[in-house]
């Protein structure tokens, strides 16, 4: 409990560092399906991002130099495959930053590699690499970077290209005035250790940047350099307390333990489908590009409390920024109008008294609050006072005290549509778009699916990276092999159809849908696909794991040949060229998205339908996550949530004998969707009172979102009742009881409280 008042010294305060902004990062695959947004709703977006005063007023953006590979939940186009092949027109990287520059001139923009082409052989290889993407940039963009990561993303820093490389190239190629920013470090600050002692290198580096810590040492705080968080988290959509208020006490202490001066968020948004990793964690969900649907969080307007009220150039005044176990407060000022901010956060279940006197009596005082039921709201027009400002923060509150004018909650204005399906019928022909750009609503995971002009002068789509060109992947994330994501995670029975040719004798194509979970690594898609060899070699997959093998005739590179696979209920089939391979029944993937495989080759797609199996039979799931209030739960259930492989990052678990959940619902079919690993247990399931049987959520491999139980063929007129029971006994290789359970997902129905 805090009782005490904390006094915020502003009169002749301490003049501390030079505030440097609040950005965020486009990397990662984490922006790609903005760009697939109706044009009315995109402007919004980026008008609710950038503009100042209106919304998020994001003061800073950095974007990644593409390299093919997946570097967290999909990859960013290379603008150089070879040492002779330029296009800086790929990706979304640049157009998002155009946009941005365009809706706030005074935007300053960054730029940092993730991984690395292999064409790359030398510094002199990576100089073109850089010289041409900033070159690009300019030429087809009108983008004048600011700033520029030297090396790779939390990965290895080479002092001597950075230092006898890139910063003369640089300045002879007339991109002397980027500032240099270094080393973008997940571990320390190293960088200020060497440069310490190292007199080129000091000069070479700007500014000092590290990445998901509020502290810093002596050495980089004695340095004279800009401090920067370089990136570090955006809010996890859990709770109010765990994401917004969390992330706008990171930029106090940012400050307040370590002077560092500006802030990324990484993600800028989430504009990546939910089956990719490090999702649910952002400021702007718009994973809907088909019905224009977005959602802001309430951590976008923690967020506004310091960039609508602040700006670049501003100075914090030590002596009246400080912190505490569940709070903090910073102060800045602008030396040029002598206003003020100050912005105190409270993020404890109990009051906070402050006591303060800005020095500005003459000024009134505008006060804007943020609950996390009440966003951005001005709660006071002024405050009076004879002697010192008395204060008082509610709980789990964040506050901006100011005198300056003209913010805006950026909502009266906008069009955000309410529905979130993904509607059936779909086709796409691939020719409507230009070479080298991205179909809509697809999210390339592991090579590059481009639009390409064939020798009949046609446009198709094309998987561009070769066996030879296969890039170095990031420290962090291996790329699988070729494969892009399209569609619903909602999509549960649809038949998909694509023609695809092969551009040589060799290699696969593959086909696939309810794809619920991809994993931070080079595994292929958890869903099931058709992987048909060039020799005619075809096998069923389920993630990684063959269900069943079987031969056509081999294919010729010169015909197009049309694909088919069907999901209905437990059955999976598909068809090549009118001929049925196989008819095939498995539960575990209820519903999920589809995908387009290819190998490292030049293989080619055109004709793409998605459509429902009939005209009764339903397409869509509804899911339900294991938080929700008509899921009952009785004895040992604990949290285990947090976990990004999982839907929501929300996860209950029981290993008590005897521990029970249970749900009434009314529809055709029902799911409950878990984990099973290494830890996992035995349970009963009971339809409508009656015993089902023994599911072992055993696996030495750990399987997430995974339907556990799968009913079909329901009356949706009748009201249904399951009940899941705890055995509290498990596999003889098991490490324990435990049973993980993450939604229920209902078809053509829904729960029932």
């Amino acid at each position: 409990m805090e009782n005490q008042t904390h006094v915020i010294r502003c009169t002749d305060a301490k003049l501390g560092r030079v505030f440097e902004g609040i950005g965020g990062i486009t990397s990662n695959g984490m922006s790609k399906l903005l760009m697939d947004y109706p044009e009315q709703q995109r402007n919004e977006i980026m008008d609710l991002l950038f503009k100042p005063k209106y919304g998020v007023s994001l003061q800073h953006l950095k974007v990644e130099l593409g390299s093919d590979v997946n570097t967290s939940a999909g990859t960013e186009p290379s603008h150089m495959r070879s040492r002779e092949d330029f296009d800086i027109t790929r990706g979304y990287g640049l157009p998002i930053a155009k946009l941005a520059k365009a809706i706030n001139p005074e935007l300053l923009v960054d730029a940092l590699r993730w991984g690395t082409p292999l064409w790359i052989q030398n510094d002199e290889d990576k100089l073109a690499y850089y010289l041409n993407f900033l070159r690009g940039a300019r030429d087809e963009y009108g983008l004048e970077f600011d700033f520029l990561g030297p090396d790779i993303n939390e990965g290895a820093f080479s002092r001597d290209w950075t230092v006898n490389t890139l910063v003369p190239g640089l300045k002879r190629e007339g991109f002397g005035h980027i500032k240099l920013v270094a080393d973008d470090s997940d571990h320390g600050w190293d960088i200020a250790d060497h440069a310490a002692e190292d007199p080129e290198l000091f000069e070479a580096v700007h500014a000092y940047g590290v990445h998901y810590r509020q502290d810093s040492t002596e050495t980089a705080k004695l340095s004279g350099k800009s401090l920067w968080l370089s990136e570090d988290l955006a809010p996890f959509r859990h709770t109010f307390s765990r994401g917004g208020l969390h992330i706008g006490k990171r930029i106090i202490d940012m400050y307040v333990d370590g002077k560092m001066v500006k802030y990324e968020l990484h993600p800028l948004l989430e504009a990546e489908y939910e089956n990719t990793p490090f999702n649910y964690k952002g400021i702007l969900v718009a994973t809907w590009p088909w019905s224009g649907h977005y959602r802001i969080d309430p951590g976008f307007w923690v967020i506004a409390h310091f960039t609508q009220f602040m700006q670049p150039g501003w100075v914090y005044l030590d002596d009246a920024c400080g912190q505490s176990e569940t709070g903090g407060f910073v102060t800045l000022e602008d030396p040029n109008t002598k206003n003020i901010s100050i912005v105190v956060l409270n993020n404890g279940p109990e009051t906070c008294s402050y006591q303060f006197d800005t020095g500005n009596t003459d000024r009134k005082l505008y006060i804007w609050k943020t609950t996390e039921h009440s966003h951005f709201q001005l709660a006071a027009t002024h405050l009076e006072s004879e002697g010192p400002y008395q204060f008082t923060a509610e709980p789990y509150a964040i506050y901006t005290i100011t005198t300056t004018t003209g913010q805006r909650k950026g909502d009266e204005e906008l069009r955000i549509t309410a529905e979130t399906i993904f509607p059936l019928p779909y086709s796409d022909d691939f020719t409507d778009g230009r070479p080298s750009g991205n179909p809509k609503y697809m999210s390339d995971q592991g090579g590059a699916f481009e639009f390409e002009t064939n020798a009949n002068g046609d446009l198709i789509l094309r998987q561009q990276v070769t066996e030879e060109q296969i890039p170095i992947d990031w420290t962090y994330r291996r790329t699988p092999e070729p494969y892009t994501l399209f569609g619903s995670l909602e999509w549960t029975n649809y038949r998909l159809s694509v023609e695809v040719q092969l551009d040589q004798q060799a290699g696969y194509i593959g086909l696939g849908g309810r794809i619920s979970y991809t994993s931070k690594s080079n595994e292929p898609p958890e869903g099931y696909w058709l992987r048909m060899e060039h020799t005619g070699r075809y096998e069923l997959m389920k993630g990684k794991y063959p269900l069943l093998q079987g031969d056509t005739t081999a294919l010729d590179p010169n015909t197009w040949y049309t694909l088919v696979m069907a999901f209905e209920g437990k059955t999976i089939k598909a068809h090549w060229n009118g001929v049925q391979l196989f008819a095939h029944t498995d539960s575990e993937m209820s519903s999920g998205h589809a995908a387009l495989l290819s190998s490292y080759h030049r293989h080619a797609f055109r004709s793409l339908r998605i459509e429902p199996i009939t005209e009764s039979t339903p397409v869509h799931c509804i899911r339900y996550l294991d938080t929700h209030a008509a899921l009952h739960y009785s004895g040992g259930w604990e949290r285990a949530d947090g976990d990004w492989n999982v839907y929501a990052r929300t996860l209950a678990k029981s290993g008590a004998a005897g521990a029970e959940l249970s749900f009434r619902f009314k529809g055709e079919a029902a799911s409950i969707v878990g984990k099973k690993c290494a830890d996992g247990g035995f349970f009963d399931i009971y339809l409508n009172g009656a015993y089902q049987g023994t599911v072992d959520t055993y696996r030495p491999q750990t399987g997430f979102r995974k339907s556990l139980y799968t009913v079909i063929g329901l009356d949706p007129h009748i009201e249904t009742d399951i009940r899941l029971v705890v055995r509290g006994m498990m596999h003889p290789e098991s490490a324990d009881t435990h049973v993980y359970i993450n939604a229920v997902e209902v078809v053509a129905g829904q729960l029932l409280t």
